[in-house]
């Protein structure tokens, strides 16, 4: 199996994409958390599953970006 450099490239940019939308998740359930906490509650829902939330929003964009963008960048040029 030969590696495709437009694979390659779209790598990087989903891994790119997918470093800026794990960044921008994490802000949002930060906010929600720190609201709820602000408005007398507990935590609510994201300080419940916090961990088991912030694991998934880490694993599927940081891995499954690049794995999209490699396989649309070699589908997309050959």
């Amino acid at each position: 199996m030969s590696i495709s450099f437009a694979g390659l490239i779209g790598a990087v940019l989903g891994g790119y994409l997918g470093w800026l939308d794990w960044k921008i998740l994490k802000g949002v359930l930060q906010a929600a958390e720190e609201k709820n906490r602000r408005e007398g509650g507990d935590g609510g829902f994201v300080a419940k599953y916090g961990a088991l939330l912030r694991g998934l929003i880490f694993a599927v964009p940081i891995f499954g970006f690049p794995i999209i963008g490699y396989l649309a960048g070699s589908q997309l040029v050959g």
